[in-house]
C-alpha cells in the first residue's frame, strides 16, 4: 500500500512540467550560492523558494521568452531586490550580480549560462567591473 505522503509527493511532482524540474535541478544550487552572498541565509532560501514558485506558476510564458535562462535570473533578481527592501533594477545592477558571480568563482561561461547573457556580454560587463566594492568581494546585505 502506498502511503499518502508519497501519493502527495507523486502528484505534486506529476503536476510540474519535467522541463521546470529540470531547471530547478539545475540552477537551484547555484541560486543559492548566489541569495546567500547578497542576503542573510534564511531571508535567500526564501527568496529562492519564492522564485522558484513563481517560475513554476508562469513556467509556459517563461519558456516562450527569448531566453527562459535569463527571464528566470530577472525574478531572482528582483525577488532578492525585493527581500533586501531595495528598488527593483538599481543601476549597474548587472555589473553588481556578474561581479557577485565572479567573486563567488563562477566563470565567464557559468556566468553566461546561469543568467541567460551572452557570453561576451558578460566579459566586457566583467572587464568594467571596478576592482574592489563590498559586493563583488562577496559582501551581504542582511
Amino acid at each position: 500500500m502506498i502511503s499518502a505522503s508519497i501519493m502527495t509527493i507523486n502528484r505534486r511532482h506529476a503536476a510540474m512540467p519535467l522541463s521546470f524540474e529540470a531547471f530547478r535541478t539545475l540552477h537551484h544550487a547555484d541560486y543559492l550560492t548566489y541569495a546567500r552572498a547578497r542576503l542573510h541565509p534564511r531571508r535567500a532560501d526564501e527568496a529562492v523558494e519564492q522564485t522558484f514558485t513563481t517560475l513554476r506558476g508562469a513556467w509556459p510564458t517563461v519558456l516562450r521568452s527569448p531566453s527562459p535562462a535569463h527571464t528566470a535570473w530577472i525574478v531572482l533578481n528582483d525577488r532578492l531586490h525585493a527581500s533586501n527592501g531595495a528598488p527593483c533594477c538599481p543601476a549597474g545592477a548587472l555589473r553588481e550580480e556578474l561581479g557577485t558571480l565572479a567573486a563567488l568563482g563562477y566563470s565567464p561561461e557559468h556566468s553566461a549560462t546561469l543568467t541567460g547573457l551572452p557570453l561576451g556580454r558578460v566579459r566586457s560587463t566583467i572587464r568594467r567591473q571596478p576592482a574592489h566594492s563590498a559586493r563583488a568581494a562577496g559582501g551581504r546585505n542582511t
